[in-house]
């Protein structure tokens, strides 16, 4: 069998020579959150952290930091653990997407290792010429040499079959393995480690966190304190029980243990521990020491040291799901809520200026760190829209807040005091337009406020569960409104935005339009042709019609309804966007659309394209710089698009092929993206000799490939060459790289 990297790097070698257009990341750009640290090691300058949001390395010669997504090659950004082994090499383990790595002296990622690409890969540990692999089904051993796993055992003596693996040493030629729910051990010169009996094992130890040799005693750290282990009688024993341990490392000679209560223990002898003068530092998640006696801390906020110059933040934001972008002054201001299993960290708004982050949150003035939308005013003040603490305005350098108190906006709840806000947007005339959640909407001139007026929906007839949520401003003068219980309302304020008597409120659910897909909406855009486009959670409703004031009524001309049948990859339409050519882009909760001329035109997902996670939840166009900015589950993207072609081509960005190369599997996918609509794409050999033959179809710009050939059969390892081709357009030509991913 030829390893699996040598034929990597022969591939490799003749991609890089292929033009640039086949290089799709070079058009995109990925902003993430490494807030959260998951793992840390340390070597002389160079500190990595395995995070959520990708590797981040800290040079401590040069005190900076540089980033890894997966658009530099990992196999996904929510990274588990990290090690580096005897040459330099570093591994970092993934949830569920493979086994990736970096050598030493590259500035990028290897493809991942296929073994493990549907396991969550909880610690490394590197020894001589093996990698040691836990994961949440047991641990492996891969051969670093060969590339290949040797074997993997997931029953360990009494420990559960497949019990999550979650620290690792090698001490004396014996395998230590912490996992879930106790502590095994095994001699590497067994001859079968996959028989359970090869196996020592101690359990009902809970969770164990870590494991360190040092001075040729094993340590772990476990929900009930520090066990050593005696190698004369071959057993752990519990050498302190005073606080729950979640991390270990070496200092000065000495064993470290750090607390769940933020406290840093040192082992002075047998049972002899005794507390350091440091500083307390919660939700230590791994340590790492190095040779002058600094300890390196991966926690939940960030990198952390001990004995050492303190790194500067990273200035990460501490969140990754963004819902409202704008472009201010050049600035990317982006606003997001705390991650579901993160409510711990700060999220805020974020702003992006010349690549380096500022993070405003409620230690900045902030009125909370749930913010939602994003505007700005006439003097372009930014105002930033929360959920329960009305509006902040950027005044200057000081935060200044809008609420019930001091404005037209009302609170809810016991106190009336929790003003929550949908959207924020400014009119032809520097009106901003606020969604003041479970109330109605309000009008404000400006800051200073000199003129305001709330539209009760109550006072307007309306109910008070009317669910307002994004607001948009019709070229006819009324508003769009999008609720999230009543589908489509419009507001006509009677052209006086300041006085009531003549507003209305027209309600189009499915109640009254039975076209209309759903009464969840959650975003709305109108185009320049006038058709309203709803994104609600079961389809994106294309609408053309007028309102009528004198009847108050929205009289439909057409109606059409887009879903998964029509060629989107999800039902569950988040946002809108139009770009400078008129195309509408569809955030889906499973990939980013484009229609073009009423059709889908293509999808772009984390499989085909450089996009960071499917569930996309925001969307900006920058006209000054043609870049779409995206707003997913797991961070920002940056697209950059292309000039509309006038040979009938896709304008997004260049053409690309993505993976390349492209590891086959028999379930992978290569993407085709910015060919020419409607094109006919064949694959060639290398020799020329006919592949196969697919089409984009009508009013399409790309085209994926399952790595078949037209007798069904997988293709091998090569480059390949492709030609697509429409009837308005000249050939476009390019090459590509195959690995076989069966057998390599």
């Amino acid at each position: 069998m030829r390893p699996l990297h040598i034929t990597l790097i022969l591939l490799l070698g003749l991609a890089c020579s292929l033009s640039a257009q086949l290089v799709v990341d070079s058009e995109w750009a990925a902003f993430t959150s490494m807030t959260q640290a998951n793992d840390v090691v340390a070597r002389g300058d160079d500190v990595w952290l395995a995070t959520g949001g990708g590797a981040l390395h800290y040079d401590r010669s040069t005190q900076t930091y540089r980033r890894f997504t997966r658009l530099d090659g990992l196999g996904g950004n929510q990274l588990l653990s990290v090690t580096l082994d005897d040459v330099g090499d570093l591994w970092v383990g993934t949830a569920a997407s493979g086994l990736s790595r970096m050598r030493a002296g590259a500035s990028h990622f290897d493809p991942p290792f296929l073994e493990f690409r549907d396991r969550d890969i909880l610690t490394l540990r590197a020894h001589n010429d093996r990698l040691f692999v836990g994961t949440d089904r047991g641990v492996s051993i891969f051969l670093l040499d060969k590339q290949e796993v040797k074997e993997s055992y997931r029953r360990l003596g009494l420990i559960s079959k497949d019990a999550a693996v979650h620290a690792l040493a090698v001490h004396d030629e014996l395998l230590f393995v912490g996992t879930s729910e106790g502590l095994a051990w095994a001699s590497l010169s067994q001859p079968n480690l996959q028989d359970p009996d090869s196996w020592n094992s101690v359990r009902n130890l809970g969770n164990v966190r870590d494991l360190v040799v040092n001075d040729g005693t094993v340590s772990a750290a476990t929900a009930l304190g520090v066990f050593t282990y005696d190698p004369v009688t071959d057993r752990f024993s519990l050498d302190y029980n005073q606080e729950v341990v979640v991390g270990l490392g070496r200092v000065n000679g000495l064993t470290l243990a750090a607390t769940s209560d933020g406290n840093f223990m040192r082992r002075l002898g047998l049972q002899i521990w005794r507390r350091m003068g440091a500083p307390v530092i919660n939700d230590v998640r791994a340590v790492s020491t190095i040779d002058d006696g600094s300890v390196w801390l991966a926690t939940g906020t960030g990198l952390r040291v001990l004995g050492a110059e303190a790194p500067a933040p990273a200035g990460e934001p501490g969140s990754s799901r963004f819902y409202d972008l704008r472009i201010v002054d050049g600035d990317l201001w982006a606003a997001s809520v705390p991650d579901d299993q993160q409510r711990s960290l700060s999220a805020g708004v974020y702003q992006l200026h010349e690549g380096s982050w500022t993070v405003f949150d409620k230690s900045t003035g902030m009125p909370n760190d749930e913010l939602v939308a994003i505007e700005t005013d006439r003097e372009d003040r930014v105002w930033i829209g929360s959920w329960g603490g009305g509006v902040a305005i950027l005044d200057g350098n000081q935060w200044v807040e809008l609420d019930e108190q001091n404005s037209v906006l009302r609170g809810i709840g016991p106190n009336e005091d929790f003003v929550a806000v949908g959207d924020v947007q400014r009119d032809a005339q520097g009106n901003l337009w606020v969604v003041n959640v479970a109330v109605g909407i309000a009008v404000i001139d400006g800051y200073p406020q000199t003129q305001g007026y709330l539209f009760d929906q109550v006072a307007l007839g309306q109910p008070s569960r009317l669910d307002l949520y994004r607001i948009g401003l019709a070229q006819a003068g009324h508003k769009w409104v999008a609720s999230r219980t009543d589908g489509l309302v419009i507001l006509d304020d009677g052209g006086t935005p300041f006085t009531g008597g003549d507003d209305q409120i027209v309600v189009v659910n499915t109640a009254a339009e039975t076209r209309l897909s759903s009464n969840r909406a959650f975003d709305l855009i109108e185009d320049k042709d006038g058709v309203l486009w709803l994104a609600t959670d079961s389809g994106l409703n294309a609408i053309q019609g007028s309102y009528d004031r004198t009847a108050g009524r929205f009289d439909v001309d057409s109606w059409r309804v887009y879903n998964t049948l029509d060629g989107l990859p999800s039902d569950e339409i988040n946002a809108l966007e139009l770009d400078g050519d008129g195309h509408l882009w569809v955030a889906t909760g499973s990939g980013l659309s484009r229609i073009d001329d009423g059709e889908v035109a293509f999808t772009l997902t984390s499989t085909n394209s450089g996009l960071i996670n499917d569930r996309v939840t925001g969307l900006l166009f920058d006209e000054d710089s043609n870049e779409l900015w995206i707003g997913t589950f797991d961070g920002l993207n940056r697209l950059r698009l292309g000039t509309a072609p006038v040979d009938g081509g896709n304008p997004i960005a260049s053409s690309g092929v993505f993976p390349n190369p492209f590891v086959t599997d028999g379930r992978a996918r290569l993407t085709f993206s910015g060919l020419p609509l409607g094109a006919t794409l064949q694959i060639y050999t290398i020799q020329g000799e006919l592949v196969t033959s697919l089409d984009a179809g009508i009013g399409r710009g790309s085209v994926s490939w399952n790595g078949l050939n037209d007798a069904g059969f997988l293709v091998g390892s090569g480059i390949y060459l492709y030609v697509a081709q429409a009837p308005s357009s000249s050939p476009l030509r390019g090459r590509f790289a195959v690995i076989d991913g069966i057998n390599p």
